[in-house]
């Protein structure tokens, strides 16, 4: 089968998550229009009109959803369509079932991308439901990842096709904004809130993967933390065993994860302050490789990690919870999202500020429990910003993030003993000098750090609530 993907030269249906498709099989010519992202978390549910035309370009009339080609007409305006990439694949399809509830369609796809001299190879499996529930689909899925190696794709051919068009690397995915509507249900927000967290963890997968940017590690961990966050927020929504489960899981590929991000912290942040001092010093440079060798190290681990059948098997239990949530009482699903935000987040705020009225007489390790306290806040704030007031809401994210990153800042100052333990194990004396520079340099900001962070906090506690 032999696809063209149409857009303007901007990509202008792109931007509006439309793709436009013809595919030619033998002698017919089938044009596609498909709504909906083109990157989600492996299992798609796009709206599409499907419909022969009579030669390879696109036919906008021949659109037979009034919505979809009013949507497309609306994107493209008076700016031409032209080819932007091809695909070709050979697909091998079949049928599977157990001869009565379950069906589901398998095709092989195996073949390449093209876009003007890029180049790029397809090899994936695509299944669809035909008959049955979403945990048949699951099962045949995990069923599928112990026989050979899989990677739940977040990224339709389109995305892939596209990135390859623009040139881009491994895209770093970010958190993105909730899309929730003012009057939506409780239970709508939670499922949107876990779909979004796990889109954050799955869609960073390459890039960890190919390990050359440190965000993909990075903003997998945010990912995590926010999905874990989401699972502490609504903990008495979900049966406790399906929650305590996947937690777990998550628990283990957080703490996988976590040596790769301190390395790159280290080479990053806390080694270049001591690098301008000892430019030149050899023993500087000793203690440079010795730390980009235990990043290796870590990385193989996270590379390890995200290409086993474990994680296959979370990402694939955590879709699971978006088509079948297991759910402990509905009872409260069908109120007001934004009644229950109100609920949780004065809850929180409240616990907060007490903490942080007292921040100048509290340890350090007190100062710490009260970071992770700010971050679950903030999580909480995030998601259910759509509901309240934009503008509110931006003011009292920035109250706390100046808290976080001071907080944080002492926070890997005082982690940076773990690390120094497995350094000068492998520098040995060749590198003693400049381990030590490390060591007191940042052992003597942890005062102002300490300082600076009771200070922010302190302000935190004037900080105005958006949902009253």
């Amino acid at each position: 089968m032999k696809s063209t993907y149409f857009d303007t030269a901007d990509l202008r249906l792109a931007q509006s998550d439309l793709t436009l498709r013809v595919r030619r099989a033998g002698r017919r010519h089938v044009q596609t229009v498909k709504s909906g992202s083109i990157r989600q978390t492996g299992l798609f549910e796009r709206d599409e009109s499907e419909h022969r035309v009579a030669e390879a370009n696109p036919d906008l009339e021949a659109i037979d959803d009034a919505t979809l080609r009013q949507a497309v007409d609306g994107a493209v305006k008076e700016h031409p369509l032209q080819p932007i990439f091809g695909t070709e694949v050979r697909r091998t399809k079949w049928r599977l079932g157990d001869g009565g509830k379950v069906q589901v369609d398998l095709d092989l796809d195996v073949g390449h991308f093209k876009a003007g001299q890029a180049e790029a190879p397809i090899c994936e499996i695509e299944l669809e439901l035909k008959r049955g529930r979403p945990r048949d689909l699951i099962r045949l899925a995990r069923d599928l990842g112990r026989a050979v190696p899989l990677r739940l794709d977040v990224a339709s051919k389109a995305a892939r096709g596209f990135a390859l068009y623009r040139g881009d690397g491994e895209t770093i995915r970010r958190a993105e904004d909730l899309r929730l509507d003012r009057d939506a249900s409780l239970g709508d927000a939670v499922l949107a809130i876990i779909r979004e967290s796990l889109a954050h963890v799955a869609g960073n997968q390459a890039a960890v993967l190919d390990g050359r940017d440190v965000e993909g590690v990075h903003q997998m961990r945010v990912g995590l933390r926010r999905l874990r966050a989401a699972l502490g927020l609504f903990r008495h929504r979900f049966r406790a065993s399906a929650r305590d489960d996947l937690a777990g899981e998550l628990r283990w590929l957080a703490a996988t994860l976590a040596p790769a991000r301190s390395w790159d912290v280290f080479l990053s942040e806390l080694l270049p302050p001591i690098a301008v001092a000892l430019a030149g010093e050899t023993e500087l440079r000793e203690v440079e490789r010795g730390a980009n060798a235990l990043r290796e190290l870590a990385y193989a681990d996270a590379r390890a990690a995200i290409g086993s059948g474990r994680f296959l098997n979370l990402l694939l239990s955590a879709r699971l919870w978006l088509a079948e949530p297991p759910w402990a009482d509905g009872a409260e699903l069908d109120r007001s999202a934004g009644d229950v935000a109100a609920e949780i987040l004065d809850r929180r705020h409240r616990k907060a500020r007490r903490l942080a009225k007292t921040a100048e007489q509290r340890e350090e390790s007190e100062l710490h429990a009260l970071r992770l306290r700010l971050k679950k806040l903030r999580y909480a704030a995030e998601f259910f910003a759509p509901l309240f007031s934009e503008r509110r809401v931006r003011s009292y994210l920035k109250s706390i993030s100046r808290p976080q990153q001071s907080l944080g800042h002492l926070n890997d100052a005082r982690g940076l003993a773990a690390l120094l333990e497995p350094l000068a194990q492998r520098v040995g004396e060749s590198g003693a000098k400049a381990l030590g520079a490390v060591a007191g340099f940042h052992a003597g900001r942890v005062e102002a750090l300490v300082a600076d962070a009771r200070r922010d906090l302190v302000a935190f506690t004037e900080a105005r609530r958006f949902w009253t």
